[in-house]
């Protein structure tokens, strides 16, 4: 896996070292993947309250059972407000929450 890979970011290089560039262009190429990585970004953040199981299994160390409790919270205590709210889960706590701080929205 370590050599496909390397094989990748040399091919990506070599792409663009062989394609001028114009004045207008950008000056460093970066190679671009198909993989994708579980991690939200702040452009796609999560709507804690609104989210399906799927949705917040994108954020950091929330699989499906971390899901499942958020999705319990929410229906036994109404809207998350704060962190501290869901601290309150079975299964989360201030280290899980900092992981996914600025990735967890609480309104629209």
């Amino acid at each position: 896996m370590f050599v496909y890979r390397l094989c990748c970011v040399l091919l990506g290089l070599s792409l663009c070292l062989a394609l001028p560039l114009k004045a207008d262009e950008a000056k460093y190429c970066v190679p671009t993947s198909n993989v994708t990585t579980k991690a939200a970004t702040p452009n796609n953040s999560i709507n804690i309250n609104t989210a399906n199981a799927d949705e917040l299994s994108k954020l950091k160390g929330i699989g499906k059972a971390k899901a499942a409790a958020i999705m319990e919270w929410r229906e036994t205590n109404g809207k998350f407000t704060s962190l501290e709210d869901v601290d309150e889960v079975k299964g989360i706590g201030p280290a899980l929450l900092e992981k996914n701080r600025a990735l967890i929205r609480f309104e629209d």
